[in-house]
């Protein structure tokens, strides 16, 4: 029986961390579409749910132009006015994009939610950019033909990091 609650206390050492709002351990989120455990156009709905539990909310993803939705957001909150946002795009069953307002997810730099959006744009070796919808501005990661990996800003810090990946069920990116 002892041997049985190492074990299992084992396994439970090794899955906790990587859970994303549960948690306490710190996920990276890398320009390749890897976050933390999981990986964008990689991973599957069932993936995140085995991981992260079953979600708070769910949310279909609309294109204007099509009847059907063209995703499902899976949203964990993790505190007060903090969430995580997991996107599967229904056409690839794969996790398509990302969203969080959580200090735990940290870029390969260092950049965090929470962090004054100067040090992060140093960190990040980049500038402030107002390109896009909200009303802060975004500091590119990564800004290419098929990815879009941001931090946005608010009141100079860092309030959102935001992967859209090649198969984002957002239609107007970040516009």
């Amino acid at each position: 029986m002892v041997k049985r609650i190492a074990l299992l206390a084992g396994l439970l050492g090794v899955v906790a961390p990587i859970a994303g709002c549960g948690s306490n351990g710190t996920l990276i989120v890398r320009a390749d579409g890897r976050i933390g455990p999981f990986r964008i156009d990689v991973t599957t709905k069932a993936q995140v749910l085995a991981l992260e539990g079953k979600p708070d909310r769910v949310e279909e993803d609309f294109v204007p132009t099509r009847k059907h939705p063209a995703g499902q957001t899976l949203y964990y909150e993790c505190g007060r006015g903090c969430e995580t946002a997991y996107s599967i795009n229904n056409g690839t069953g794969m996790l398509s994009d990302f969203e969080t307002s959580s200090s735990r997810f940290v870029t390969e730099r260092g950049s965090r939610v929470g962090m004054r959006a100067e040090e992060a744009a140093r960190r990040e070796r980049t500038k402030p950019w107002n390109q896009g919808c909200g009303p802060g501005p975004y500091l590119h990661v990564r800004w290419d033909l098929h990815h879009i990996f941001v931090l946005t800003a608010w009141g100079g810090k860092v309030d959102h990091i935001i992967y859209l990946g090649p198969h984002s069920i957002y239609y107007e990116g970040l516009c």
